[in-house]
């Protein structure tokens, strides 16, 4: 790069697109750009190589997620489970003995 600065990640990325282009010289982009040609080849291997870090990590995402989603509904089978038998155990105790600790 000659007088401009750092060029942010949009401005990279908007650069490298409007490469893939047909009818687009990659000299004409860095010279409109102010850019020299191994900088523009550089962005262009960072950004196929984040593209790609970002398929191949794509599925990671979606497995721990369901990992998470998995254990929190067995947490709350076990709260469902626990709170259950403690409702037939309310049912089997005889309705005196609840009225008792009422009045006491």
């Amino acid at each position: 790069m000659s007088v401009k600065n750092k060029l942010s990640p949009q401005e990279q990325l908007r650069i490298f697109l409007e490469g893939l282009k047909d009818n687009v010289k990659i000299a004409e982009i860095c010279r409109r750009e102010e850019l020299w040609p191994n900088e523009y080849y550089r962005i262009k291997e960072k950004a196929l190589s984040g593209a790609l870090e970002a398929l191949k990590n794509s599925g990671k995402k979606k497995d721990t997620e369901k990992a998470r989603l998995k254990k929190e509904t067995e947490r709350l089978k076990d709260i469902i489970l626990s709170q259950a038998e403690e409702i037939n155990l309310l049912k089997k105790r005889p309705t005196g003995t609840i009225r008792a600790h009422f009045w006491l």
